[in-house]
């Protein structure tokens, strides 16, 4: 599938998107932008991007979308996604990248240095987008951030998030985007990562975590995550509160030591968050 991402602007595609968010989230869902709200995040200065299958056309359906607010972070001009989704039928066709590289072309050519959104820790495919396949890093983490919102994607869980920050122009970010390179923590060995969770196989062919080490010893160290976290609220939500509560204890403990977020590992049939005890300014010149 080809995707064509361009800004909406008027009232039928800001029907369209509010669909799109409910397709998503489903109908209970407090989060969801209505076109009234999407018409002043326009005419405020923010953005509505929406992505099609290029070989419809504009006049196609709406395959994912990204909500932006003007922002100013630290001095400097961002933008803040408050929400990006694809539909559950368009997944696995590269959207959402397909999404961040176009609201990425509009922060250059709008002088626009940040992005800046929260992050369900224990999505797997999230995670391997933001850290992976844009450069991102994480730089905090709060608990149950958004109280209950009753949508499909946090039913059953507390709504933990990772603080994300995307400097569309740092050296990390030109490196994977700009010149093709992988991520730059490709080239550590897995040996060079310590493992600070301890997990376990189950009879239903889940992993649950078990427990953590509260003293990270080493420079880089992996947090293992659920591979699929959407299946294991289904068919297992006790076992997805377990993760929650031990994962969010290993991340506050990693932010408090001084630790940043920069990476996504897939290994053996597990995934893990790659932390690096380093400053921001470190990590965002690491090609």
């Amino acid at each position: 599938m080809q995707i064509h991402v361009s800004r909406l602007s008027d009232r039928d595609d800001l029907v369209a998107c509010e669909e799109l968010q409910r397709a998503v989230l489903g109908d209970r869902a407090r989060t969801v932008f209505t076109v009234p709200a999407l018409s002043a995040v326009v005419r405020s200065g923010g953005a509505v991007l929406g992505a099609r299958d290029a070989s419809i056309g504009e006049g196609g359906a709406l395959h994912g979308a990204l909500i932006d607010l003007y922002a100013t972070v630290e001095g400097y001009r961002a933008r803040r996604t408050v929400f990006c989704g694809v539909h559950p039928e368009a997944r696995n066709h590269g959207v959402a990248r397909a999404l961040r590289l176009r609201q990425r072309k509009g922060c250059q050519q709008e002088t626009v240095d940040l992005v800046t959104w929260d992050l369900d820790p224990l999505r797997s495919d999230e995670s391997h987008i933001a850290f992976n396949r844009l450069g991102a890093i994480a730089t905090g983490y709060s608990r149950h951030l958004y109280g209950e919102v009753h949508d499909r994607p946090n039913m059953g869980l507390a709504t933990d998030r990772l603080h994300i920050e995307w400097w569309v122009d740092a050296p990390r970010v030109q490196s994977l985007l700009d010149r093709g390179n992988p991520p730059a923590h490709v080239r550590l060995g897995i040996h060079q990562m310590d493992v600070l969770t301890e997990t376990r196989l189950q009879s239903t062919g889940f992993r649950t975590i078990t427990g953590h080490r509260d003293a990270p010893r080493a420079e880089n160290v992996l947090v293992e995550i659920p591979v699929d976290l959407d299946r294991i609220r289904m068919e297992d939500p006790a076992a997805a509160r377990t993760w929650r509560l031990h994962c969010r204890s290993v991340f506050e403990l990693l932010f408090e030591r001084g630790y940043v977020g920069i990476g996504f590992v897939h290994e053996g049939g597990r995934s893990f968050h790659l932390y690096r005890m380093a400053d921001r300014g470190t990590v965002l010149r690491d090609t």
